[in-house]
């Protein structure tokens, strides 16, 4: 993960401050966090623009997030707004500031591994494309946010939810339910696919997956790189 002169729900934070308007969609702080920080992948923005939105249907997934830094309300139709006492605190405690960090963390890993997927997504399997390009990327549904929808090379579509760590049996239900969005919504009775990428997998997930033909489990390996710094 790369290190930034302040965190990136700062940055994010900020950003919304200096915009000239007062509601705001996700594309609006991307370009404007790109002014000064263009190496913060696209989907990481838009991620923390969700979690910082206690009121956003996807934003449960990262809990620290939204309980620290929820400065932001989500409005429907993919606007926000920074609510009106929007300062952040002061004072945070030693066990917030170490979950803060580790919650920044994982984010900004999810949105790196969102971004290496968008750019090789064939990476997972000869044959996917994103669905309609960047449309793809974070695809909204009723049930939530996908992180990533793509189609394979029988024309069927592909539902992709990532999670650092390890994924717990939680994340079945969530992909279902994102499936049976895409299969309501657009897929009608071509058949919907899921995959679940993760560092690992809890027993009860692999176990559950296993009576199941149209959900995979993959591992992802995290390659780690050491800089001296002092």
């Amino acid at each position: 993960m790369q290190q930034y002169e302040k965190t990136v729900w700062q940055i994010v934070y900020d950003a919304a401050r200096n915009l000239k308007v007062k509601t705001f969609a996700p594309i609006d702080l991307i370009r404007k966090v790109h002014e000064k920080n263009i190496q913060i992948p696209t989907v990481t923005i838009r991620t923390y623009v969700i979690a910082m939105a206690p009121n956003h249907p996807s934003s449960y997934h990262y809990p620290t997030t939204r309980r620290l830094h929820g400065y932001f309300t989500y409005l429907g139709n993919g606007r926000f707004k920074l609510k009106d006492k929007t300062e952040p605190q002061e004072k945070i405690s030693g066990e917030d500031e170490v979950e803060g960090d580790y919650e920044d963390a994982r984010i900004c890993l999810e949105g790196d591994l969102q971004t290496f997927i968008f750019e090789n997504i064939d990476s997972l399997e000869a044959g996917l494309t994103l669905y309609k390009g960047k449309s793809g990327i974070q695809y909204s549904t009723q049930s939530g946010i996908i992180d990533i929808l793509a189609k394979d090379k029988d024309d069927y579509f592909v539902v992709i939810e990532l999670k650092v760590g390890t994924a717990g049996d939680a994340v079945l239900t969530q992909i279902l339910s994102y499936m049976a969005d895409i299969s309501k919504d657009l897929a009608g009775s071509t058949r919907v696919r899921g995959i679940i990428i993760a560092q690992n997998f809890s027993k009860r997930l692999i176990l559950a997956v296993s009576l199941l033909q149209n959900v995979e489990l993959m591992k992802c390996k995290v390659r780690f790189e050491f800089e001296k710094v002092h």
